[in-house]
């Protein structure tokens, strides 16, 4: 994601050069308008959706593809769906609004032109069986949210305060004691890459992210480090990583949905999302 480089300066640029020749052509105003007109599904009809594979968008877009006519192609991850509307392969992509705000400033000749009150919230999840985790999990956040550290974070990668709330409190705990694969860390697994909440630094090797910075404040409560598995999306949200013994932790921005919650148990919402569109105008 960030090793993606904007033209946009030295297109600038070009085009004053341009201008000054007599035999340059503008763009004609079909050829300009054409993508622009896109602003929602419905301007999608006989287009090229593109979704990320085991997503709320991806269910999204299937729910009203036979409203709108489009076509969908799917892809493994985030970098695929988006890079694919920058190249022009796909005319439009979905997926949640955090990372498609994220991409576009990154990205400046895409943007964000609609987004979809789909009312969902991320969670962290858990093993069925690792219900002191969960209890940790949640205490971590209800802290974390009373004492401010959330808003740094918060304002760290989104530039701007949390939405304010009702204050809640971390559910009963269940008294039981969190269980680690490895007892002196966190391990925690995620999909990469999402930015801003996972994704490779400049160094191509260390994860950062609101998630990953977020996870650190539940592993200090634990009194442990975080250590992190890049692993399929959807081995995270089907559980299978917590029977393969392979985390302890989900943290790869997962909209909490009861399907999933049923397979690995949610820990509260730690962020609020919705569905958007991503076209290049």
């Amino acid at each position: 994601m960030k090793r993606l480089i904007s033209f946009a300066a030295a297109a600038a640029a070009l085009a004053l050069v341009l201008s000054g020749c007599a035999n340059y052509a503008q763009p004609s105003a079909s050829a300009s308008s054409s993508v622009a007109a896109i602003t929602d599904l419905s301007g999608l009809k006989g287009k090229t959706l593109a979704v990320q594979t085991d997503t709320t968008g991806q269910k999204y877009a299937e729910d009203h593809k036979a409203e709108f006519g489009y076509n969908i192609k799917v892809f493994d991850d985030l970098p695929g769906s988006v890079n694919a509307v920058l190249a022009g392969t796909a005319d439009a992509a979905i997926n949640d609004n955090g990372v498609l705000y994220d991409f576009a400033k990154q990205n400046p000749t895409t943007k964000v032109v609609k987004e979809f009150n789909t009312g969902e919230e991320y969670g962290f999840n858990v093993a069925k069986s690792n219900t002191g985790l969960l209890d940790a999990v949640n205490a971590a956040l209800t802290e974390a949210k009373a004492d401010g550290t959330y808003n740094t974070i918060y304002n760290k990668w989104f530039g701007t305060d949390a939405p304010k709330g009702t204050a809640a409190s971390a559910p009963a705990a269940s008294g039981a004691k969190p269980m680690l694969i490895d007892p002196t860390k966190l391990t925690v697994c995620t999909h990469l890459a999402y930015r801003p909440f996972q994704f490779l630094d400049t160094d191509n090797t260390t994860i950062i992210g609101f998630d990953v910075d977020l996870v650190d404040v539940v592993a200090k409560k634990l009194g442990v480090t975080q250590k992190i598995v890049d692993i399929d999306f959807g081995q995270i949200t089907s559980g299978a990583v917590f029977a393969a013994k392979k985390c302890d932790l989900g943290a790869a921005a997962i909209t909490i949905t009861p399907q999933r919650n049923t397979a690995a148990p949610f820990s509260e919402g730690y962020f609020a999302a919705t569905q958007a569109l991503l076209v290049k105008p």
